[in-house]
């Protein structure tokens, strides 16, 4: 009986050591996937060049360097006469044969300057500005801000500072639309400055010498451009003319651009051209 006990004990134990083998086997299966592990990072490499993509490209700082550049520029022409007097000087050699009109049509000459430089700014503006992005982001501005009085009226604190964090992720775009109309401005501002020390020559040397500093207005028929209300009277003709010039420019430019943007999007410009299809 001892001996059937052995054998069935023999048995037992080569099972069980053939049931264990797998054991040790297991940590290699189990190793195996490591060097997948440790490959796993590998993705991360090839995304690592991703890295200098996300950086600021060189364009807007470009841009940024030379609104700078002409801002400076145009102050230091306000301060420095000789350097407005060059600058008009320089514009003098295309002006004065575009729309001089050898000093006999002051009037004219006033609004093309006029016409010139507000359709020029409205489309320099038109160009550096996304009007889309900057409807979107002030409707979504609007739409905070009620929120936020509305949670602050009711305490609701938790809903205050969600909208608060939301309020820092669209700050980027927030800063990039109020930075936009100030890229024209400068080269705006320049280009005001050029033309309106052009027509200060022109008017204080030329008219005044030829005598034709006096022009015909609704309420006077001698009215004359060196008299001063304010403003002397040639820059207050100037903005007369070209004010409201620029605001049709401006408008139509953005009609326009919207225009563009509504046939992308495959949105029907008509009222009812959606319930007509």
């Amino acid at each position: 009986m001892t001996a059937p006990s052995g054998e069935g004990t023999a048995q037992t134990l080569i099972s069980s050591r053939t049931l264990a083998s797998p054991v040790p086997d297991e940590p290699e299966s189990d190793e195996a996937p490591e060097p997948e592990d440790d490959e796993a990072p590998e993705p991360e490499e090839d995304e690592a060049p991703e890295a200098p993509t996300r950086r600021a490209p060189p364009a807007p700082s470009l841009s940024r360097f030379v609104m700078v550049f002409l801002f400076l520029l145009g102050f230091w022409a306000i301060i420095d006469r000789s350097l407005a007097l060059f600058f008009g000087n320089a514009a003098n050699l295309v002006l004065w044969p575009a729309i001089g009109f050898n000093g006999q049509l002051p009037v004219l000459t006033i609004l093309l300057a006029g016409i010139l430089t507000t359709t020029i700014s409205s489309i320099l503006r038109d160009y550096l500005t996304d009007w889309v992005k900057m409807a979107r982001t002030q409707k979504i501005l609007r739409a905070l801000q009620r929120e936020r009085i509305d949670a602050m009226r009711k305490g609701n604190q938790g809903k205050i500072k969600a909208l608060t964090q939301y309020q820092a992720s669209i700050n980027k775009d927030l800063m990039e639309v109020q930075f936009a109309p100030m890229k024209s401005m400068a080269i705006t501002m320049f280009m005001f400055i050029v033309l309106f020390t052009w027509l200060s020559v022109l008017v204080y040397d030329v008219l005044v010498v030829r005598g034709n500093q006096w022009i015909a207005v609704p309420w006077s028929s001698n009215a004359d451009l060196l008299a001063a209300y304010v403003f002397p009277s040639w820059i207050l003709l100037y903005s007369l003319l070209a004010i409201p010039f620029g605001q049709i420019v401006a408008r139509v430019l953005k009609y326009i651009r919207f225009r563009r943007r509504l046939e992308e999007m495959g949105v029907p410009l008509e009222a009812g051209a959606g319930d007509a299809a």
